[in-house]
């Protein structure tokens, strides 16, 4: 690697990975805040939190990294072009192959990283948060005997407990769960206790009723029984077993290869269908943002103006082709055609933005919008009328 090339390497690398950190713990921030209620209402220790933040930190990454990468190129190749250090790479008789290796060798390196990261350690951290929120959960139904209050499990689920009766048992049990898209469902029971089966956590209730409430139609049925055993795992509580993980928590094997007799498959096997695509779809867009940055920023521009709209371009075009595929992949477990566009779209704009560099093709944005641009930041003009002179030296080409 030449001087120069290390040089771009490690600035893209430096601003890179601070963007990663800077985001990656903005965004931690927000999804600990979602589960705070829970750890705080049943008396988790701080160690619990920060292993919660520790556990998250890989999900993250695999989101925010190819947007972090981008970022750093898109920062240090606008830095090189303000200081005309990428016009002085050109009048040396360099290529923009030199500018574009080192951005690509980071780029790779963080496409292997995330390919890793989505298909091993992803799957085994959301296992273990899994098993720390049910945990936690569990932990609920003892705060909630000794409060007699109602407490959120998580949205939608609610669980009140009267009392606590001699021999471990409970009096007046109320559970009600509305996370589901269809049905709201309310356990009430006058007794119940806990009990464990085939490594389940299960609890056990006695007396009571099971009301069920269609969200359409706003039927309601009522069903009467003398004993019900609810599987915690269920409902966010006890010691997930292997059967009850989703798929997001099931090794990338298992997904490759599913118990058909699998409960969780057996419900929903569009979900593992997602979660394949996700894995193997992730690590394409390090590439691509690191392809997107390179052709539209690392040419030398004279005009600064221009230089703003190739970053917004990219940043355009970036944005929606990761915006795409996460709908891609949210409707991939139900159409053949959208796993492939999980695919097809990212590796068509790696091949694309490749031949473009490689043919040494140029973008450059219209010569209009960069005089309105220039004329609307001088304070020469207001925004309506920068627009206002586009349309209407729009219209008089028409015309003529």
């Amino acid at each position: 690697m030449k001087q120069i090339e290390r040089y771009i390497f490690m600035k893209v690398m430096i601003l890179s990975v601070g963007t990663l950190v800077t985001t990656t713990v903005i965004a931690l921030t927000t999804q600990v805040l979602i589960r705070v209620n829970l750890l705080s209402s049943t008396g988790q220790s701080l160690l619990t939190f920060l292993e919660l933040a520790g556990l998250l930190v890989p999900s993250m990454v695999v989101i925010v990294m190819p947007f972090a990468l981008m970022i750093g190129a898109s920062q240090t190749l606008s830095t090189m072009n303000s200081d005309s250090e990428l016009a002085v790479i050109e009048a040396s008789g360099g290529s923009r192959v030199l500018t574009a290796r080192p951005i690509l060798l980071l780029a790779i390196i963080m496409a292997l990283v995330t390919l890793v990261t989505s298909v091993i350690v992803e799957p085994w951290t959301n296992r273990q948060i899994r098993d720390l929120l049910n945990s936690a959960s569990a932990d609920l139904f003892s705060v909630a005997v000794q409060s007699g209050t109602f407490h959120e499990v998580e949205n939608g689920l609610h669980v009140q407990v009267g009392e606590k009766l001699p021999g471990g048992k409970l009096g007046g049990i109320f559970l009600s769960d509305r996370r589901d898209k269809a049905i709201d469902t309310i356990y009430y029971a006058k007794y119940g206790a806990f009990v464990e089966s085939d490594g389940k956590d299960i609890l056990l209730m006695s007396d009571g009723e099971l009301h069920r409430q269609s969200k359409s139609d706003g039927d309601v049925s009522i069903i009467r029984f003398a004993t019900y055993a609810l599987d915690l795992s269920l409902i966010g509580g006890g010691s997930a077993t292997g059967g009850s993980y989703y798929a997001k928590e099931r090794p990338t094997g298992f997904l490759l290869n599913p118990d058909p007799n699998d409960d969780v498959y057996k419900s929903s096997p569009a979900q593992f269908t997602e979660e394949i695509n996700k894995r193997f779809s992730e690590w394409l867009f390090p590439l691509l943002f690191g392809l997107i940055s390179v052709y539209f920023l690392g040419k030398a521009h004279s005009n600064r103006h221009e230089q703003v709209w190739s970053v917004v371009t990219a940043a355009a075009i970036a944005f929606t082709l990761r915006g795409f595929n996460f709908y891609t992949v949210d409707q991939s477990g139900t159409s053949h055609v959208f796993t492939i566009l999980c695919y097809a779209v990212p590796v068509g704009g790696i091949v694309l933005f490749s031949v473009l560099l490689v043919t040494n093709w140029s973008f450059r944005a219209p010569k209009l919008l960069v005089e309105q641009t220039a004329t609307l930041f001088s304070g020469q003009g207001s925004l309506p009328t920068a627009v206002g002179h586009w349309i209407s030296g729009s219209h008089r080409k028409d015309v003529s």
